[in-house]
């Protein structure tokens, strides 16, 4: 109960335009999240393409990039969202910027093991694991 209240003192001492980013984060990520579960992957990858089908035309200030990143990483801890609701709540957000793909990649060790994330020209966003070498197998545009 005392983290709760924790985050809640946090979240009301943020200016307004910082906690409607947040609400709109835990929205979208929960809204994902909740789609694949109860979607085939299949499904969900249509209307998720519906939703993020966009005129990708725009450069996105890395000032806005980055206050996304921060708020999508601060309420995935408690939501327990990992790689992939994240990179994909991070490309529903910047589904307008010409540059973003999100990359889906595999590597096996001891057991087979996927990774997903967001790169902007090469660079990555968000999904980092510099120590982990991931092939990547599909890119979403």
């Amino acid at each position: 109960m005392k983290n709760w209240w924790k985050r809640f003192k946090q979240f009301v001492q943020l200016s307004s335009s910082d906690q409607l980013l947040l609400i709109r984060a835990f929205f979208v990520i929960s809204a994902i999240q909740l789609g694949l579960k109860l979607l085939s992957f299949q499904t969900f990858r249509q209307l998720y393409s519906k939703l993020t089908q966009a005129d990708k035309s725009k450069e996105t200030p890395r000032l806005l990039i980055d206050r996304n990143i921060r708020a999508i990483q601060k309420v995935s801890g408690p939501l327990s969202a990992f790689c992939l609701p994240q990179a994909l709540a991070l490309t529903y957000f910047l589904r307008k910027d010409k540059h973003i793909d999100l990359i889906v990649g595999v590597r096996k060790s001891h057991t087979f093991e996927a990774h997903a994330w967001v790169e902007k020209n090469g660079t990555v966003l968000i999904g980092d694991l510099p120590d982990l070498d991931f092939q990547p197998i599909w890119t979403w545009h």
